[in-house]
């Protein structure tokens, strides 16, 4: 690196303070890496020479002010994809909840804890294990989701339920899932293998649920049956949505 450029990137590093100091840095190297590129393209190779470049580009506090601005951009950005994308989940099976007939603020309690807590939480901070392989990234979106749906566990008027839980992990396993395009009967298969996991836990290891095969417990089973894969096609819309605004804001032209 050059003297000059040392000196202009300090100046620019001044400007972005107020910065976290992982991004800062990563903006810098990107900033250096960039002026590099292109000095080598013009066949700089003298300290005069890459003054002049420095002098026609933006002033160091200018290119600063630009970056910051343009991080809180991004970083609202991914907020508010984030919130519509785990709200639509969130809609979703809060909605099925009452139109199965579960009292109005029950559906709402599930809805709003499985949407902004789960749904939100994975999409905010999915993007720290991305470059794990297939395995661990499944291990890292059901152990976090599995946290973030504590608050699951008390949309009930009989107590903390631990049960519920195991929704807010499931999202998680297919939210990861359906990250990659997969055929149809993958996720018909895990949507039945999923409602007998949850009859298993509910009516064997924790007895909360009375089962008889009899018409109402035809129904049970529709009814859990149908509500799962309500959860999987709420994960497969707030995918969908959420690459939409992500294209949209990467592609759109940025002087309008």
């Amino acid at each position: 690196m050059t003297r000059a450029l040392a000196a202009y990137l300090r100046e620019v590093e001044r400007g972005l303070q107020a910065m976290p100091v992982r991004r800062r840095r990563l903006v810098l190297r990107e900033l250096e890496a960039h002026l590099l590129d292109e000095a080598d393209a013009l066949g700089i190779t003298e300290e005069g020479a890459m003054s002049r470049l420095l002098d026609a580009k933006e002033r160091p506090l200018e290119l600063a002010s630009e970056l910051s601005d343009g991080d809180v951009k991004n970083l609202s950005h991914r907020h508010v994809t984030s919130l519509l994308a785990g709200a639509l989940i969130g809609a979703v099976t809060g909605g099925h909840l009452f139109a199965q007939g579960w009292l109005w603020y029950i559906s709402l309690a599930f809805g709003l804890a499985h949407g902004l807590a789960v749904g939100a939480g994975f999409f905010w901070v999915r993007r720290h294990w991305q470059r794990l392989g297939d395995g661990w990234r499944l291990v890292m979106a059901i152990s976090f989701t599995a946290l973030l749906s504590i608050p699951l566990g008390f949309t009930s008027t009989r107590g903390y339920v631990l049960t519920r839980t195991f929704y807010g992990a499931y999202t998680g396993f297919l939210l990861e899932r359906h990250a990659k395009q997969r055929p149809g009967w993958q996720w018909a298969l895990e949507t039945l293998a999923f409602t007998g996991f949850m009859f298993f836990m509910e009516v064997v290891v924790f007895q909360r649920v009375h089962f008889h095969w009899n018409e109402r417990g035809l129904f049970m089973v529709l009814g859990e049956l149908s509500f799962n894969l309500a959860l999987q096609l709420g994960v497969i819309a707030a995918l969908r949505l959420q690459r939409l605004l992500a294209e949209r804001w990467v592609l759109r032209p940025q002087n309008m």
